[in-house]
C-alpha cells in the first residue's frame, strides 16, 4: 500500500516538473522575442537635426540656360558621306548659304540612270507628236485637193451644161462633166469626214502627249532639284550651332546635324528631375537670379519625354529680359509650385533614400529608435512631416545603409 503512493507521488514530480520546464522555456522565447534588434553607433558616424516648424516654401531649383526663341534646324535631305564643310559651328549665316555637300555615288547613279529614261520618253513623244503634226499637215493638203477638184469640176460641168443647152455642146462632154462632178462631190464628202474624225483622234493625242511631256519636264526638274539635295544649305538666316559633322562622316535622310538660331530672342530651358513631371505646368511661375538681380519667368512648355532621369521645361520671361544675354548662358530659377504654409518640417538628408520617407530613428538622450511617419512635399532644404513628429524632437539625417536592419540604436559619444 505505501509503496504505491511513494510511486504516484514520484510520477506528480514528473509530470509538475516537466510542466515547469515547458513553462520556464515559453517564457524565455516570448522574452528573447520581444526583445528589439540594437545597434551600437558612434555620435561621429550620425548626422542628427531638429524637427520645426514654421513657413515651408514649396519650391522647386533648377538651372536654365538660355536658347534661341525660335530655331530652324538644318536636315540633311539627301544621305551621303560628307564632301565638303563651308561652315563652323557658332557662324553667322543667310538663307539658302551652302554649308555643307554629301557625296553619294550609288544615289548619283540612280539620278542619271532617272535622268536618261526619262529624257528618251520625252524624246519618243516629241518623235510621235511630230508624226501627228504631219499627218495634220497631208490631210491638210488632201482636203484643200479635194475642194480645189470639186470646184474644177463644178466649173466644168456648168460650161458643158451651157454648151449642150445652147445645142452648141457634144452630149458626151456633157455627160463626162456630170459624172466628175459626182465623183469629186463624193471624194470631198469622204475626205471631210475622215479629216473630222481624224482631227478629233489627233487633238485628243496631241493633248495627251503635251501633257505627258510637261509632267516629265517637271520630273526633269524634280531629279535636277534632287541632286542639288547632295548640297546641304542653311534653311534659314541667323547663327549656326550644335553643327559638329565631320568630313568622312556618313550621314542618313533626314538626319538633324545642327540648328539655325534666329536671333529674335531668347528662351530658357532647364533640365528637370522626372519627380517633378507631374508637378509642373504651363503658367508655373518663377525668379531667376542674374548676378543678385531677380527676374520674373514663367513655364510656358513642358516636354514629357524623360531621358536619363530628366525632363525639359522651357520657361520665358513675363517682363523685362536682362541685359546682354547671349546663347547658352546658365541661370540658377527658383519655381514656385504652391503658395507657403505653415507646417512641420525636417532637414533634408541621406536617409530618404534608404527608408522612401517611411520611418526616422528619433533620437532620445542616448537612444535613437525607429518610428514610422509620413512625409508630404519637399524642397531644396527640408521635407514637409505629415505625420510621426513634432516640433524640437531630434532625428537622425545621415545614411541608414547600414542600419535598416535595426529598431534601437545606443549613441556612443
Amino acid at each position: 500500500m505505501d509503496t504505491k503512493i511513494v510511486k504516484k507521488k514520484s510520477k506528480l514530480k514528473f509530470v509538475l516538473g516537466g510542466l515547469g520546464a515547458i513553462a520556464v522555456l515559453s517564457l524565455s522565447g516570448m522574452y528573447f522575442s520581444s526583445q528589439k534588434k540594437t545597434y551600437n553607433v558612434s555620435a561621429e558616424d550620425i548626422q542628427t537635426d531638429k524637427v520645426t516648424r514654421g513657413k515651408f516654401e514649396d519650391m522647386l531649383m533648377v538651372n536654365a540656360q538660355t536658347q534661341s526663341l525660335k530655331s530652324s534646324f538644318v536636315n540633311v535631305l539627301e544621305g551621303g558621306a560628307v564632301k565638303e564643310i563651308f561652315a563652323e559651328d557658332g557662324q553667322m549665316v543667310t538663307k539658302g548659304q551652302p554649308i555643307a555637300r554629301v557625296y553619294n555615288p550609288n544615289t548619283e547613279f540612280s539620278y542619271m540612270n532617272q535622268e536618261t529614261g526619262i529624257m528618251q520618253q520625252i524624246s519618243q513623244m516629241r518623235s510621235t507628236l511630230l508624226e501627228l503634226k504631219n499627218q495634220k499637215l497631208a490631210q491638210d493638203k488632201e482636203l484643200l485637193q479635194a475642194q480645189n477638184d470639186y470646184n474644177t469640176a463644178l466649173q466644168n460641168f456648168n460650161l458643158q451644161k451651157r454648151l449642150y443647152d445652147a445645142e452648141i455642146g457634144k452630149k458626151t462632154d456633157y455627160d463626162i462633166s456630170v459624172q466628175n462632178l459626182t465623183y469629186q462631190k463624193q471624194r470631198k464628202s469622204i475626205v471631210e469626214k475622215g479629216y473630222s474624225s481624224e482631227k478629233n483622234s489627233r487633238s485628243a493625242q496631241m493633248s495627251a502627249i503635251n501633257t505627258s511631256i510637261n509632267q516629265m519636264d517637271k520630273s526633269l526638274q524634280i531629279l535636277h532639284s534632287n541632286k542639288n539635295n547632295f548640297l546641304i544649305m542653311a534653311p534659314a538666316s541667323g547663327r549656326l550651332s550644335s553643327f559638329t559633322i565631320s568630313v568622312g562622316e556618313n550621314l542618313t535622310n533626314g538626319q538633324s546635324i545642327g540648328k539655325i538660331d534666329l536671333m529674335d530672342g531668347y528662351k530658357l530651358v532647364a533640365k528637370v528631375d522626372e519627380y517633378y513631371i507631374n508637378k509642373l505646368q504651363n503658367g508655373i511661375k518663377g525668379v531667376l537670379d542674374n548676378n543678385g538681380q531677380e527676374d520674373e519667368v514663367v513655364i510656358t512648355k513642358i516636354l514629357p519625354e524623360v531621358k536619363d532621369g530628366q525632363f525639359s521645361a522651357e520657361l520665358n520671361f513675363t517682363d523685362k529680359k536682362p541685359e546682354n544675354l547671349k546663347i547658352g548662358m546658365t541661370f540658377g530659377v527658383k519655381l514656385k509650385l504652391s503658395a507657403d504654409t505653415q507646417s512641420t518640417m525636417i532637414p533634408k538628408g541621406n536617409f530618404y533614400k534608404d527608408t522612401n520617407g517611411k520611418w526616422v530613428f528619433v533620437v532620445k538622450g542616448n537612444k535613437a529608435e525607429r518610428r514610422n511617419v509620413s512625409l508630404g512635399r519637399e524642397n531644396p532644404l527640408y521635407y514637409e512631416v505629415k505625420s510621426g513628429l513634432h516640433e524640437g524632437e531630434t532625428v537622425i539625417i545621415s545614411d541608414y545603409a547600414d542600419l535598416k536592419k535595426y529598431e534601437i540604436l545606443t549613441i556612443k559619444k
